[in-house]
């Protein structure tokens, strides 16, 4: 009689899930689910601990802390230690955004200054080149009439009749063309002051609106002092935290981490209040920007 060939242990367990194919899955679906959950562990530790800038003696510390607190103290010592890392965390995300945003701000004022100076510049080149071209084109006509009348002058002078009679005959032609020539020169030269006029207006106004970012720069600048108040009280408080946490008293520690949740909690709302001014000089420079551009070429 064969002897029945006896089944380990393990392939019996394995074979309640299914065919060798199956199986097969259902091992990878595992370590998936293992290699996911060690992934999320990871994160969260970090996420625990970013910012705080633990040392590994002190982060022993916090491991011993932990160990001998009751289970609603550490639960509450884990919440602040979050807490605490996610307020670090936010205050260096706003300072990078202060950073980007006050770059581009920097260089928007920069493109608005040159184009409030070249304001009107087209239309003034325009005008100016028009006027010069028009002298330039009754310049002739201006030096025959200057030149008879001189010769007019000199034909009294001798009292040659003719030569008189003869040199008036073409002055008096000639004297209905150059007032109109002359008109036409003075009413170029007006619309020219007149743009000018205008263009030094114009550049007065953009100017004012542009110097409406002035007084949210004072306010960032005194926004700027509260930043570094709360950075100090951060770091006053996590030097706290830190000389606490080696006595090795939960109770003690908890009430220094909340001290230092609450002041990393200062600190990031400092630096979004800087973020929030700093949009508001975006949106001073935004409305100018139209306004320029709205400007007719």
């Amino acid at each position: 009689m064969n002897k029945q060939r006896r089944v380990p242990e393990t392939d019996k367990r394995l074979h309640a899930f299914g065919t060798p194919n199956q199986r097969g899955l259902f091992k990878w679906v595992i370590l998936f689910m293992f290699m996911f959950g060690v992934g999320m562990t990871w994160d969260a530790a970090n996420a625990y601990g970013e910012g705080l800038e633990l040392s590994v003696n002190a982060q022993k510390a916090w491991d011993t802390v932990l160990n001998k607190a009751d289970a609603s103290t550490k639960r509450s010592l884990l919440r602040a230690y979050e807490s605490t890392g996610e307020w670090k965390t936010q205050e260096g995300l706003w300072q990078q955004k202060i950073k980007q945003l006050h770059k581009a701000n920097a260089d928007e004022l920069v493109k608005l200054r040159k184009a409030i100076r070249e304001t009107d510049a087209a239309k003034l080149t325009t005008l100016q080149k028009s006027l010069e071209d028009t002298q330039a084109r009754y310049e002739p006509l201006f030096n025959l009439y200057r030149s008879l009348n001189q010769q007019l002058s000199a034909a009294k002078a001798v009292q040659n009749k003719e030569w008189r009679a003869a040199l008036h005959a073409q002055a008096e032609t000639l004297k209905p063309l150059v007032k109109l020539a002359r008109e036409d020169l003075r009413t170029r030269k007006a619309n020219l002051a007149e743009a000018r006029k205008q263009k030094n207006a114009e550049i007065k106004r953009l100017r004012t609106l542009l110097n409406a970012a002035t007084a949210v720069k004072k306010q960032i600048q005194t926004a700027q002092k509260k930043v570094s108040l709360a950075r100090e009280r951060y770091s006053n408080a996590l030097r706290s935290f830190k000389q606490t946490l080696k006595k090795g008293d939960p109770a003690r520690t908890l009430t220094a981490l909340y001290s230092l949740a609450a002041a990393a909690e200062k600190w990031a709302s400092a630096r979004q209040t800087i973020y929030t001014l700093e949009q508001k000089i975006s949106e001073i420079y935004d409305k100018v920007g139209q306004e320029v551009s709205n400007r007719p070429k």
